[in-house]
């Protein structure tokens, strides 16, 4: 009989019963058998990294692998399960993910994995618990547990035997931004690791991210202090020398799945390429953006090639204190390349500000002009609207959600263009020097109207970050004319609006 009670020739069954063996014995067999997937090489090679961990080989096994590689499969989802199942005693497992939710993702399907019929056939003695109702929490019948937890979030009452870290930051954006990375070095030495038995073993999963991302920050922690018996595969897209898969240098991971347009596309952004893909992120030299991060280059020429910005960071004293800062940015929509066009950067009182935005719009004509959503933005767009109606020009409004977020976290997205050398100035404008001086002093700097020009700036990183303008075609945002819209109309439809762009 298979699995699922269907009647077998003898062919069949001795094939059945081949396929039972190998998900007992090899974690590849397993997730074939279980997950009904045909691992890749790469595949099958971490599944035998994660086989001789689970001897006890090593207690960390970092595996750095580009995304999309199907990683997550075999570890966050096939692990746990092969894991419980061939061990002799109760196993504790504790899975990490740089949110609950996605976290309780895998959960749910570990759970459902062992409460099926296909691995009661592999693993008779294993059943899940009649109380087991969470996905983020539950228990066999024999002892077995499973934790599900975000990174950041506390971890009560729970000892793991083995632990599982998959992609501990959200994003590329995030991993830019020095405040979110301590975080989360903070909560691995606080939270996660004193959840650990004194035997347990420990695989993080990810692809680099950054220089001080956790992968690098436990490199480095071991190599200062080597406690831990530590592994690291590295799998890039392209083969390097002494490549772990024994290919050729040059050849890429995965032919079957990454195409050659796949992988041309992802060169497209070098610092990207060699971060997410080759595992090799650059050197990091502590500061929030070094002098030859900054590039220099005249002011383009007014052209179709262009996607033109406006961006506010509003201040609303006058003669001391912040200064309102308004920016019009040009970018490149082929080549990702940000030129500051323009800049306004004064203390006076909201209505010269806003006149000189008008006169910006005026010039410019931004596709969009990007501003906090906060209550001071609100009551000051309504004063643009009122001096924009008189002289007849649009203003294309698209505030940012803050979130929340501290000045550092909403720069993140800024810094990682400024990592790519996507960030140029023009050296003869006189308002250069004052912006590169922020950038160099951020976030350290202290006292009013030391980073205005970042936060304004900082806008534009998070909108293009928002659009994925970097890893694909740009979307190309038309510039609004007086014949498409009036200003009353812009303003009474801005929600409906800002939600088609």
């Amino acid at each position: 009989m298979s699995s699922n009670g269907e009647k077998l020739t003898p062919s069949k069954a001795a094939e059945e019963l081949l396929r039972r063996k190998k998900a007992r014995t090899e974690l590849s067999g397993f997730a074939e058998y279980q997950l009904e997937v045909m691992p890749a090489l790469h595949h099958k090679l971490i599944c035998e990294y994660i086989e001789r961990l689970l001897a006890d080989e090593w207690d960390e096994l970092i595996i750095l692998a580009p995304p999309g590689s199907a990683k997550s499969t075999y570890t966050s989802v096939a692990l746990p399960p092969y894991a419980m199942g061939t061990s002799p005693t109760p196993l504790q497992v504790l899975t990490c993910s740089y949110s609950t939710e996605l976290s309780e993702k895998w959960g749910r399907k570990i759970r459902g994995i062992v409460n099926s019929e296909e691995y009661q056939a592999v693993f008779p003695h294993m059943k899940l618990s009649d109380e087991s109702k969470s996905s983020g929490r539950w228990e066999t019948s024999r002892g077995d547990s499973l934790y599900a937890a975000g990174v950041g979030s506390g971890i009560l009452g729970f000892r793991a035997d083995l632990a599982i870290i998959d992609d501990p930051i959200s994003g590329f954006e995030q991993a830019q931004s020095i405040t979110q990375l301590a975080k989360v070095h903070a909560w691995y030495e606080t939270d996660f690791i004193t959840r650990l038995k004194p035997q347990a073993k420990m695989v993080l999963i990810c692809q680099r991210l950054a220089r001080n991302d956790l992968a690098g920050y436990l490199i480095d922690r071991n190599e200062a202090n080597p406690t831990k018996r530590q592994f690291i595969l590295k799998l890039p897209m392209e083969a390097g020398a002494n490549d772990p898969l024994q290919r050729e240098p040059g050849d890429r991971l995965w032919p079957e799945w990454y195409t050659e347009g796949m992988v041309a596309d992802a060169k497209r952004d070098e610092f990207k390429w060699k971060t997410l893909y080759q595992q090799e992120p650059p050197a990091d030299t502590g500061s929030w953006v070094s002098t030859d991060e900054i590039k220099f280059a005249p002011t383009p020429a007014l052209g179709d090639e262009y996607t033109y910005y406006g961006l506010t960071d509003l201040a609303l004293s006058v003669g001391r204190g912040d200064y309102t800062v308004h920016a019009i940015v040009a970018h490149h929509r082929q080549t990702g390349q940000c030129h500051v066009a323009d800049l306004f950067r004064k203390r006076v009182d909201p209505n010269a500000s806003a006149a000189s935005l008008v006169a910006f719009c005026q010039a410019y004509k931004p596709a969009e002009w990007l501003i906090d959503d906060d209550n001071a933005s609100k009551v000051f767009m309504q004063l643009v609207a009122t001096e924009a109606r008189s002289s007849n020009v649009p203003v294309p409004w698209k505030p940012m959600p803050m979130r929340g977020q501290d000045k550092e976290t909403r720069a993140a997205a800024l810094r990682g263009m400024f990592k790519r050398g996507l960030m140029y100035f023009d050296p003869s404008k006189s308002w250069t020097n004052i912006v590169i001086n922020e950038l160099l002093q951020f976030p350290n700097a202290l006292g009013s109207g030391v980073d205005d020009c970042v936060d304004t700036l900082s806008l534009l990183g998070r909108r293009l970050a928002s659009l994925q303008t970097s890893s694909a075609p740009a979307v190309v945002l038309k510039r609004p004319t007086i014949q498409e819209m009036t200003l009353n109309q812009l303003w009474e439809d801005q929600p409906r609006r800002s939600a088609r762009i």
